[in-house]
């Protein structure tokens, strides 16, 4: 009996994931083809991906203005 409360719960989870407002693909922020970079909202900047200093790796993403 739990294992089918627990497939029943996991399905209704999977099934909501795609049907949340938050759920856009990376790709989807770029169009298929096009070599402009992503554009952040205004007051942010984009910071490539690169090495910090102490050696961790910070992908690419939109950084605040300071």
């Amino acid at each position: 009996m739990k294992l089918h409360a627990l497939c029943l719960a996991g399905a209704l989870i999977a099934a909501a994931i795609p049907l949340s407002a938050g759920a856009v693909p990376v790709a989807a922020h770029h169009e298929a083809g096009a070599s402009a970079p992503y554009t952040c909202p205004p007051g942010y900047y984009w910071e490539p991906d690169a090495y910090a200093p102490h050696g961790k790796f910070r992908p690419a993403h939109c950084a605040p203005r300071w």
